[in-house]
């Protein structure tokens, strides 16, 4: 019996590229059985209309409207209403071929990866494609070249990702506490690879992904070190937590966004479960993958 799957596209102000995102989706030809599953994370361009009313194209794609709970509890909310055994975050502007979704699932189901992504090629640059992803010393993502076949990464890009729903559910999901976008996709791999999961890229397979020049809502820096604080505070040593200050000084209200992680959140609580039931720690991360952070 096939697994099935369940597609979760997290959307917001995507304009015509949702569309185009489900239509790659069902258009390619694949033996897996999967839905799929839309959250309109509060988008005030009307860009999941076409998902309501009786000229629906696509019937069977389930639309779960919100009014903005971010890009992680978007991911969540949509697991929840999702059936599938495994599960498949894919971002709304991305285009997929054949093989993609056979090649994914039997990285988590038969491989046991906690984690599988495949190459993410440029939508307009069909050549320039990314297998995974890795931090240099200011924490900024960077692509990683072709390994030539599947190998651990520390970083699964969250533009399309599986996970299988028991590892999902064990890990806690995405996290909970991020503020509107940012570090989701870094955060979750980093506690699969801290509470013993492996994540991996297969390159046999590619989607493509559009890479905008701007963002299609409002995102401040603040808010993006926020999250950067809540992930240093959650899993790293405290000299660690020192450099991630330090890469967010310049912000006016850097110490002001301290003191919400650390005081006005639950990120110490957090940080102690964490803590007490992971296998690795960051250290080992870094080693591991020779991050200079």
């Amino acid at each position: 019996m096939l697994t099935v799957v369940s597609i979760i596209i997290p959307c917001k102000n995507e304009g015509k590229l949702i569309e185009q995102t489900i239509r790659s989706i069902i258009e390619t030809p694949t033996e897996v059985a999967y839905d799929i599953t839309v959250v309109n994370d509060g988008s005030t361009d009307g860009c999941c209309a076409f998902l309501q009313g009786k000229r629906n194209p696509f019937p069977g794609v389930r639309l779960i409207n919100t009014t903005g709970i971010g890009s992680a509890n978007a991911r969540n909310l949509g697991v929840q209403q999702a059936d599938g055994d495994v599960l498949v975050f894919c971002d709304a502007h991305i285009t997929v071929e054949p093989g993609w979704l056979e090649a994914l699932t039997e990285g988590v189901v038969e491989r046991g990866a906690g984690a599988v992504s495949p190459g993410v090629a440029a939508m307009t640059k069909p050549s320039a494609i990314g297998y995974g992803m890795t931090w240099n010393k200011d924490m900024e993502a960077r692509w990683l070249p072709s390994p030539g076949d599947i190998t651990e990464v520390p970083i699964a890009p969250g533009g399309c990702v599986a996970v299988r729903r028991e590892v999902f559910n064990d890990v806690g999901g995405f996290e909970r506490g991020f503020r509107v976008y940012g570090y989701e996709d870094a955060e979750f791999s980093l506690r699969l690879w801290l509470f013993g999961y492996r994540v991996e890229v297969d390159p046999s397979v590619v989607i493509y992904h559009y890479f905008r020049t701007s963002h299609p809502y409002p995102i401040t820096m603040q808010q993006y070190a926020y999250n950067a604080l809540r992930m240093a505070v959650s899993h790293f040593n405290s000299r660690r937590i020192g450099r991630v200050i330090d890469i967010f000084a310049d912000l006016d209200n850097i110490g002001r966004l301290v003191s919400e992680v650390i005081f006005e959140s639950d990120a110490l609580e957090q940080r102690r479960r964490y803590f007490s039931r992971r296998r690795y720690d960051d250290d080992w991360f870094m080693d591991k993958f020779t991050i200079p952070l």
